[in-house]
């Protein structure tokens, strides 16, 4: 194989980033959260880390495969039931779409890991190496990637993408109004007069606006159909994409040590479950996170670079500072890099932005903005682009070039 002028530039080996998302797809193929083949993805990427860092570690932890996938049953199946349950007990109604709503609320936006208790468990890993620079320790930078596959979900198929977030508000819209119409009625059951509005043939309003609960429900269903399946993708862009970038850049830091920054290489397990490997590194290493600008990469295999400052699906932003040194840098090495908010989805810079830590996240979106393959079966090596994750590699570089530039200030 002929050497390009891309890993010339860098350095590399006589090895694509590509060649490492198309071997670990050909041995290992896909790898849920949680599962054997996650692990020993894990173990090759450790293996390969061990070539180009100081110290590599592989930290196991607990997580729970399925429960994004029944966090959504949950919240539908309450609004089916509390639907059902207006039409006889409307208090009942009111308590079990509240319990919905605040369950959803709080894990998508608070972060909080409430049906973790009831769901199933398994083993996932972190892999961490870690470059020691030619000075001292002033501030750590972690590039990060996630090796884990996702399930299929067809509500991100390009026909229905664009309207994902649309969809899903519509059912929250519904399952609100059936809150507020179930409170409604229980007191005007418990006597509450001036609330007993009726129109003609002494029907009630709130049984009239029960066509909004229902138009919801139609949503959520939909939502629920095309989201929870039992089929593993192949990820070969989310995320083996950013796990290659990674590695390309230890290649690099071996060879040219920053002065003033030690590098961690980093990719997280379990991610689509809820970033799960990304939240339990927070936990595990406070210390480092509070003194640390995380870069974290996200489906870099195909589309334009972009920076992702907020997340608007779960209520979360990322570090200004952090992005503004990403796009600086950027345009240094020749690479015009905006920054973006996120309509739907999350990444693992997530985890550290909800603690306050400095996190942003690089993501190539297409043309529309939209996030290319993604949790589909055609998700697969053949639709990578090495220039991309080339482009991706140099942006890294530039990065970590820039913050330890800036520390000699």
């Amino acid at each position: 194989m002929l050497r390009s002028e891309h890993w010339e530039m860098f350095g590399l080996e006589d090895t694509k980033l590509l060649d490492f998302i198309v071997e670990i797809c050909d041995t290992i193929g896909v790898r849920p959260p949680g599962s054997e083949a996650e692990r020993k993805t894990a173990e090759i990427i450790a293996e390969r880390l061990r070539k180009y860092c100081d110290e590599v570690s592989v930290e196991e932890f607990v997580t729970c495969p399925r429960v994004l996938q029944n966090l959504i049953d949950f919240v539908v199946y309450s609004y089916l039931v509390a639907l059902v349950l207006y039409l006889f007990f409307p208090y009942l109604s009111a308590a079990l779409v509240a319990v919905g709503i605040s369950i959803f609320y709080l894990t998508r936006f608070r972060g909080k890991e409430i049906l973790d208790k009831f769901a199933r468990k398994a083993k996932s890993q972190n892999v961490i190496g870690r470059i020691k620079p030619t000075g001292g320790v002033k501030k750590y930078v972690i590039f990060s990637g996630h090796h884990d596959s996702a399930y299929m979900m067809p509500l991100f198929q390009p026909k229905y993408l664009r309207h994902v977030p649309l969809i899903q508000n519509m059912g929250v819209v519904g399952a609100i109004s059936l809150l507020i119409l179930s409170v409604l009625k229980s007191l005007v059951i418990l006597g509450v007069k001036f609330l007993d509005w009726r129109l003609f043939f002494e029907i009630s309003i709130y049984d009239l606006l029960m066509v909004i609960p229902l138009i919801g429900l139609f949503f959520a269903l939909f939502f629920k159909l095309k989201m929870v399946t039992n089929i593993p993708v192949m990820g070969a862009n989310d995320n083996l994409s950013a796990v290659a970038v990674v590695l390309g850049l230890a290649e690099v830091v071996a060879k040219n040590r920053p002065k003033n920054v030690e590098v961690l290489l980093v990719s997280f397990g379990s991610e689509e479950p809820g970033l799960k490997g990304s939240r339990r590194f927070v936990e595990m290493h406070p210390d480092i996170a509070k003194n640390a600008y995380l870069v974290n990469l996200e489906m870099l295999g195909s589309g334009e670079l972009f920076i992702d400052l907020e997340e608007k699906s779960i209520g979360v932003k990322h570090s200004k500072e952090l992005a503004e040194i990403v796009k600086k840098a950027g345009e240094e090495a020749g690479l015009k890099v905006d920054t973006i908010a996120l309509p739907y989805g999350d990444t693992d810079a997530a985890s550290f932005s909800r603690k306050g830590f400095h996190a942003v996240t690089i993501i190539a979106l297409s043309p529309r903005f939209e996030l290319a393959k993604w949790h589909l079966p055609d998700d697969v090596p053949e639709n990578i682009s090495e220039e991309n994750l080339q482009k991706a590699l140099k942006l890294c570089k530039a990065t970590l070039e820039a913050i330890d530039k800036k520390l000699e200030k």
